[in-house]
């Protein structure tokens, strides 16, 4: 039984001391998404970054130019709505050099004081970036 418990402690150890990170934009949605890139999705930059610990926290960046119809869904799925949060989100983070949405983006957020996650669509370009983070 001791042996069995060293073993699987061990396995634990091993398994929740590797962090991921990432700045190719292609893994970066993968490793948030879970899936390849669907077609008609266009990456343009991406960061993704897990911590080590054997809880999920992760921070994530994307620039991209997905279908309406994609970011129709993603909004609804993920219960987002307009931010009307007055915070600095991006206080607590170093914002990667391109991720740049200017002011003529529209903001989504889940307007919870706990979520710094902010989603953004310029609707005339179709151009979006997402900041992502859970745990950190």
């Amino acid at each position: 039984m001791r042996k069995l418990v060293l073993a699987f402690s061990s396995f634990i150890l091993f398994v929740g001391c590797f962090s991921i990170d990432t700045s190719n934009p292609k893994e970066a949605y993968k490793y948030w998404a879970g899936v390849e890139v669907y077609e008609g999705i266009e990456i343009m930059n991406g960061e993704y970054y897990q911590s080590p610990h054997f809880t999920l926290e992760y921070e994530f960046f994307l620039k991209f130019k997905p279908t309406k119809k994609w970011w129709n869904e993603f909004i609804v799925i993920n219960n987002l709505e307009v931010d009307n949060q007055n915070v600095d989100w991006s206080a607590f983070t170093k914002l990667p050099k391109w991720f740049k949405p200017v002011s003529n983006y529209s903001i989504y957020s889940k307007n919870n004081d706990f979520d710094r996650s902010r989603y953004f669509i310029e609707e005339k370009s179709g151009i979006c970036y997402i900041y992502e983070t859970v745990g950190m």
